[in-house]
């Protein structure tokens, strides 16, 4: 199953907390809770380009979307490609700062974006930084006064643990359609780092995450699962034009949002299948990687030595992609004949080998970025088959003594690219790709095989009206060459995006996350209301609403639709 289901825009997330707390105690008056745009500003985890514009705008006469593309078109050195790829510690200098005036847009800084400097939010002091043009520009660093041993580590370019929480989540679902699989579902999430800076050139990463999934009532078993895994955890060097990183990684490639067609390095996460938004709906990846760049250039190397697979739920999850209660298969239509054998069938799957490789090499700056990319890859959704001797006994109308499926990841060729570019108010994103192995199922024997496909993606950011309700929307087609007789949707096309808009003084956020299919009915909707006043902590109120026909996602978890209410935060 290739259709999406599921849409995150990148858009403005609660972070940045510590950049408003606390008094400047060496001139013992206290900071506003807006820092002023006159002091350059140091991106934290968690910060989005949105989430900076708020802060650093200089009267609300100025739009934050005027705020959005002056910072991006003055800060080039903070981005790797468009808005979206904002880099945590880099620092932000204003336009109507000396130092934002220096940076003229167009100017590139070739050397890559640094990594976060650990900060302790106990108290404020503020210490000078090297401007690109030899002045001396001023940054906040929060945490106490420097001793004789942190200013040692400023000198050397050491630092002490920074230990943060990236993402925590509780949230309680309540299912209510009358053929609903279970009554209730709940799930939590939390994701730690600890980060140091070794020396000037070596950064440290550790990381790790635990899930918890639940699921009670109805016709499906009640399961509980709680599951550690491991983070981004990286031994990173930095040169003047270089980045090279080894250990567990998240490879995002890719321009537009929800399903970029060129993201095919990365790991799925599968467990709750499209209901989280797009960035964390992706495993960390044991990868090596080399970053080059010069000028507006960069290219981007990654060998994947180890292949992981998506990370999937309980076999027993209502959210499982092998439907063993209702003898169903994710994107194949039900089949009332197989649905025994779905329900009895054990589940094999091959992960052996490595994962893979590719090279992307990308152009920023002003006008037209854009990006090219080359893969060999694994794909990482298991595509699910029966095995010889079950497929066999289907065919002859035989009973099948064990009947087994087999979950493949075929390796294919990714041949694509990307760009985007800004008019007035609207960013426009494009992306395509080749893929050579596409996996398929033959209809008159049940064969799994494969043949090419194509994907591409269109989209448009923007703010219409110059306030703050933020709009985007991409249309999406899927289409498989030269296929015959298959089972699987030769062509599809969907309607993906986002609706989001603060009110009430920016204390509430509502949210609008949705796919359609075009040219089947395949859909998926997930209004939210958020209260964010207590920010980086949200709690929200939503409903996920799913429908399609028989073969597509909304049609296989149709009976999924549930109430959910919950609380997210980043410390």
């Amino acid at each position: 199953m290739r259709a999406p289901i599921a849409h995150d825009a990148g858009g403005p997330r609660a972070g940045g907390f510590r950049t408003a707390v606390l008094g400047a105690l060496l001139v013992l008056v206290p900071l506003p809770l807006t820092v002023a745009s006159a002091e350059p500003y140091t991106v934290q985890a968690g910060d989005t380009l949105w989430d900076v514009a708020e802060r650093l705008r200089p009267d609300e006469r100025t739009s934050i979307q005027e705020m959005v593309r002056l910072l991006f078109e003055h800060n080039p050195h903070a981005f790797t490609g468009d808005e979206r790829t904002l880099q945590v510690g880099a620092v932000l200098s204003s336009p109507d700062t000396p130092a934002g005036q220096a940076g003229a847009p167009g100017t590139a800084n070739t050397t890559p974006p640094r990594d976060p400097q650990p900060t302790d939010p106990a108290s404020a002091d503020s210490i000078a930084a090297d401007a690109p043009n030899g002045e001396t520009r001023r940054e906040f660093v929060f945490g106490d006064k420097p001793d004789e041993d942190t200013e040692a580590e400023i000198e050397t370019g050491t630092s002490a643990w920074d230990l943060r929480v990236d993402e925590a989540m509780v949230e309680l679902g309540v299912l209510g359609t009358s053929e609903r699989p279970v009554d209730y579902v709940q799930h939590g999430r939390g994701v730690v780092s600890a980060r140091r800076d070794l020396s000037e050139a070596w950064h440290l990463r550790l990381g790790a995450r635990v899930d918890v999934q639940a699921q009670q009532g109805g016709d499906y078993p009640r399961t509980t699962r709680t599951r550690a895994d491991y983070g981004e955890n990286f031994l990173r060097y930095r040169g003047d034009r270089t980045r090279i990183t080894v250990g567990t990684q998240r490879i995002l490639w890719g321009r537009v949002d929800e399903i970029p067609p060129t993201d095919r390095l990365s790991t799925k996460d599968l467990t709750r299948f499209g209901l989280d938004p797009y960035g964390e709906r992706r495993r960390a990846n044991p990868a090596i990687r080399a970053e080059f760049f010069e000028g507006p250039w960069h290219a981007d190397l990654v060998f994947l030595p180890i292949f992981r697979p998506a990370e999937l739920p309980d076999r027993d999850s209502l959210w499982h992609p092998v439907d063993r209660n209702r003898g169903r298969l994710l994107g194949l239509p039900q089949d009332p004949a197989m649905a025994p054998l779905i329900e009895q069938a054990a589940l094999d799957d091959d992960v052996s080998g490595t994962g893979g490789a590719g090279v992307r090499l990308g152009r920023s700056g002003r006008g037209t970025d854009f990006a090219v990319t080359v893969q060999r890859a694994r794909h990482s959704q298991p595509y699910y088959r029966f095995d010889a001797d079950t497929r066999q006994a289907i065919v002859t109308g035989q009973p099948a003594g064990d009947p087994t499926l087999e979950a493949v990841h075929p390796r294919t060729w990714v041949v694509g690219g990307d760009t985007a570019f800004a008019t007035g108010a609207w960013t426009w994103r494009a992306e395509a790709t080749w893929l050579s192995d596409v996996p398929v199922t033959r209809a008159d024997d049940l064969r799994q095989t494969t043949v090419d496909g194509v994907d591409w993606v269109i989209g448009a950011e923007g703010f219409p009206g110059d306030g703050d309700f933020r709009i985007t929307t991409q249309l999406a087609g899927q289409h498989l060459l030269n296929a015959g007789d298959m089972l699987d949707a030769r062509e599809s096309y969907f309607l993906t995006g986002e609706l989001e808009s603060p009110f009430a003084g920016h204390n509430w956020r509502a949210r609008m996350r949705y796919s359609v299919g075009l040219n089947r009915r395949d859909i998926y909707l997930n209004p939210e209301l958020a209260w964010i006043a207590r920010e980086p902590m949200e709690f929200y109120i939503g409903v996920h609403w799913l429908d399609g026909a028989e073969g597509t996602a909304g049609g296989f978890y149709r009976d999924n639709r549930m109430l959910v209410t919950g609380w997210r935060g980043q410390f």
